[in-house]
């Protein structure tokens, strides 16, 4: 399987998956992204160029060299490729390449109604890890989706020690939220199908990616 078969794949299942979410993802946001790690996609731009149109990234430079060129080579690539753009955990960064948005963690939601203020154009997205936060988690907050992990066994050093949520914990944590939600961890091409039905908006991936 080439890689642009892969991916293919992948955004075929992600779309199917978000057909039966409720509520009913935005137009705007796509159902399969492509998250960056420095470690574990270290040449992130060398992916995005395979991302079939309808994709997104979310590119988390943990702080590594050269972030901003690399920003902005992404921010080409998806530009020339029809995808969606997040920066990690950076505004700045984000205003300063004319990224689409911002992907924030857990610890940082309190930071989103303030950003949504002050750059309602930004979309906004926030990783959630327990059904506490989720549940009190609302549009209001300035977010547009969340992205729950780990779905299955995942490399991440945030998953080490963590019990996955498989598709039964899925559907209990999708069924708690008004925001539209995502899985995140664990998730490839052999297991994406079992996702169907579960209530999410779709995913995001790391190792499914890997060239």
């Amino acid at each position: 399987m080439t890689y642009k078969t892969r991916f293919q794949y992948l955004l075929d299942r992600a779309r199917d998956i978000a057909q039966t979410a409720l509520p009913q993802n935005p137009e705007l946001l796509p159902p399969l992204f492509f998250f960056t790690d420095p470690q574990r996609t270290p040449h992130p731009e060398d992916i995005a160029v395979h991302l079939p149109e309808g994709c997104g990234i979310v590119y988390r430079h943990f702080g590594e060299n050269h972030a901003r060129q690399r920003a902005q080579l992404l921010r080409r690539i998806a530009r020339d490729n029809g995808l969606t753009l997040l920066i990690g955990e950076d505004e700045v960064l984000a205003l300063d390449v004319e990224a689409d948005g911002v992907h924030l963690r857990q610890t940082s939601l309190p930071h989103a109604t303030h950003l949504h203020a002050a750059h309602p154009h930004l979309i906004l997205t926030a990783a959630c890890h327990d059904a506490e936060t989720l549940r009190s988690l609302e549009s209001k907050d300035g977010l547009t989706a969340v992205f729950i992990s780990p779905v299955f066994a995942s490399h991440s050093p945030s998953a080490q020690g963590v019990s996955a949520l498989g598709t039964k914990g899925v559907r209990e944590m999708t069924d708690l939220s008004s925001l539209p939600v995502y899985g995140l961890g664990g998730i490839n091409c052999d297991n994406i199908q079992s996702l169907k039905d579960t209530g999410l908006s779709g995913i995001g991936a790391i190792d499914a990616f890997k060239l």
